[in-house]
């Protein structure tokens, strides 16, 4: 697969991405169903479900081609080759932080501190990764 394939399955992803969070945020009410969720202290399981799987691929996908689009500005004079997997990589990692930061601000359990954490955790796989051990 070319990278101009392989950017634009990816970008097709964002697009049905967003639009499904789009409509999940528009069309479905997370307060329908018994459960207790301290925003609304009744919460459908199904809303929540669809609202973070539809988040997951609408973020990954965006931060991978903002971060490949970003990789090729600053690096225009090398080679290209790995800049897709990084860029996928730390989508995926931005994507887990981002969407960790919900779960908890949903919980009632985010402070600056749990915050700071979740940065800490990724930033610290990062280096794992980046290092190569």
């Amino acid at each position: 697969m070319t990278y101009r394939k392989y950017l634009l399955v990816l970008a097709g992803t964002a697009l049905v991405g967003w639009i499904s969070f789009l409509l999940v945020i528009f069309r479905l009410d997370p307060c329908t169903a018994p459960g207790k969720i301290t925003i609304c202290h009744l919460a459908s399981a199904l809303a929540l479900i669809l609202f973070f799987t539809s988040a997951f691929f609408a973020l990954t996908a965006t931060f991978t081609l903002l971060g490949f689009g970003l990789r090729l500005w600053l690096h225009q004079y090398e080679i290209y080759l790995d800049h897709l997997n990084i860029s996928l990589r730390q989508g995926l990692l931005l994507t887990f932080c981002t969407l960790a930061a919900a779960a908890l601000l949903l919980l009632n359990a985010l402070t600056w501190w749990s915050g700071l954490m979740l940065i800490a955790i990724i930033l610290l796989l990062e280096l794992y990764f980046t290092r190569g051990v």
